[in-house]
């Protein structure tokens, strides 16, 4: 529940009292978390710094109506901090309201102008609202700042505004090998398509398929994960670390940990969470390069829960990387009996037995895991290499020919489907997977190799 009364009134100084949300939540950790902060914004109550962690804390956990309150209180009284403007800023905008999050902008950069995010928010929130010159300028400044590859997406989206599609194309296309995000595919087959140019439009929007909403990398801005709480915070946990943000997901998980004592994973009930807790601590421990602590956590879950899979799943992972084969694939085993759809475990076990050389046993395991899981990429690459190898082309092509249905602009999964067709006598749909492979970046030595093979089929035949 929020509670903003005092802060309507037009007699009342913001400052004073702090908006209070949150403290009757079920998630008992974030109600306590919450709890504390408001205690020290009444304590320190001309603290910008007491409200403005208070502000994005509420952002974070979901209360953007007392986050909104709280900013302004924080700007109030610490006019000099740029992030409190500016994370007010950003949250109005998400909010749709472009026109207000751009003043707030715009007392951000006074503050400090030389942060290249702001600009890029700038850009965004101005071509929103059809200022299309004015975008076009903040997206430079941006580029001037040392951010020139998304400052180039960012004039694209300018580009395509302004109907000028080819120039636009020229830099998504650049750009889309610097982010594969799917907004930048979809905004690349927008541009394709009003140049007339429907295959390859057609390519680049099956690569959009995924919506996941597009957000500039901002340093600043990531300061709020560690305001998380409660189940929320242990999802974005993952996130981050899958994403290779390492720093932040180990300040979130370790400090789940610390309110989780990892003995609740050995009890009989309630254990779930903390085991799935310790484990993924254990890989972001691996994430971050750190092997010995993140086998010796793997280590200790077994001890603590041996019938939980994916510990054995983690520790095998690790012994693979350190070659000791034999211990990993015993633990892959066990993984497998405890959960026998595992798909990761039989994608582990495939390419370990690859490893021992073991091809036929490798093939069964990875083509269990595409039973399990059947859009993932890199089965579809070992299952075509595997039969490639042994001279099994039409079982290669199929695979290929998945692998780049999944992934139409993957170069490599291109490249070796017209090595494989070519193998297996089509070399004319051989000729259009290179020429695909080779428009869509594929290293021009390993593109001059498999045409140099062609010709010599073609040749041959």
């Amino acid at each position: 529940m929020l509670s903003l009364s005092a802060c309507s009134d037009p007699g009342f100084d913001t400052a004073a009292e702090p908006a209070v949300a949150g403290i009757d939540s079920p998630d008992t950790e974030l109600a306590e978390f919450l709890k504390e902060l408001i205690g020290q914004a009444r304590v320190m109550p001309k603290s910008g710094v007491m409200r403005g962690r208070l502000a994005m804390a509420y952002e974070v956990n979901g209360f953007p109506d007392a986050a909104r309150a709280a900013y302004e209180q924080a700007e109030l009284l610490d006019p000099s901090d740029f992030r409190w403007p500016y994370f007010g800023a950003l949250l109005l905008a998400q909010e749709g309201d472009h026109e207000a999050a751009l003043l707030g902008l715009e007392r951000a950069t006074t503050i400090d102008a030389d942060y290249a995010p702001a600009w890029l928010w700038r850009g965004t929130w101005l071509l929103e609202s059809n200022r299309l010159e004015e975008a076009a300028l903040a997206f430079e400044r941006a580029g001037d700042l040392g951010v020139d590859a998304d400052a180039s997406f960012g004039r694209s989206q300018v580009l395509m505004a302004q109907g000028r599609h080819a120039e636009a194309e020229a830099l998504l296309t650049w750009y889309a090998r610097e982010s594969r995000h799917p907004h930048v595919f979809r905004t690349l087959g927008q541009a394709l398509r009003a140049m007339g140019r429907i295959e390859e439009a057609r390519l680049a929007m099956a690569r959009a398929r995924d919506a996941i909403p597009f957000s500039w990398r901002d340093e600043r801005r990531d300061q709020l994960a560690s305001y998380l709480r409660g189940g929320a915070s242990f999802e974005a946990a993952q996130e981050l670390s899958d994403a290779g943000r390492n720093v932040e997901a180990l300040e979130i998980l370790e400090r789940l940990a610390q309110r989780n004592p990892e003995e609740q994973c050995g009890r009989p009930t309630g254990f779930f969470f903390a085991c799935r807790l310790l484990n993924a601590l254990s890989i972001a421990y691996a994430h971050a390069g750190r092997a010995e602590e993140a086998i010796e956590l793997a280590k200790r879950g077994i001890e603590l829960n041996p019938d939980f899979a994916p510990f054995h799943l983690s520790i095998a992972s690790r012994y693979r990387e350190q070659g000791d084969l034999e211990d990993a694939l015993r633990h892959l085993d066990r993984a497998i009996e405890l959960n026998s759809i595992l798909a990761d475990a039989y994608w582990e076990k495939g390419r370990l037995l690859l490893d021992l050389g073991q091809r036929a046993e490798a093939r069964a395991a990875l083509l269990t895991a595409l039973r399990y899981e059947p859009q993932r990429l890199t089965t579809l690459l070992y299952l075509g290499m595997i039969e490639a190898e042994l001279e099994n082309w039409p079982q290669a092509i199929e695979h290929f020919e998945r692998l780049v249905i999944l992934d139409p602009n993957y170069e490599r999964g291109h490249l070796y489907l017209a090595r494989s067709l070519g193998e297996g006598g089509r070399t004319e749909a051989a000729w259009q997977a290179l020429r695909r492979a080779q428009r869509h970046g594929a290293d021009a030595s390993e593109v001059d190799a498999t045409e140099g093979r062609l010709r010599e089929l073609e040749d041959a035949r």
